[in-house]
């Protein structure tokens, strides 16, 4: 069993504008300007952004 988990990208032509890319590329006021009022939960990697087409394995959050 090796320790790598595949994640799939829901939306791959538009990864590079992913939070995940954009963390990697450093930039972080696009990444707080995308996250300042979340309503979203990316399944791979934990981040919450305010519109599902930031993230890559997006859902809702649940109100309770």
């Amino acid at each position: 069993m090796s320790g790598t988990v595949k994640h799939d990208c829901k939306n791959p032509t538009e990864h590079q504008l992913h939070l995940c890319q954009l963390k990697e590329k450093g930039l972080l006021e696009e990444i707080a300007t995308r996250t300042s009022n979340p309503g979203y939960l990316c399944h791979n990697c934990n981040a919450s952004a305010n519109q599902a087409d930031d993230l890559c394995n997006p859902s809702p959050f649940i109100n309770r």
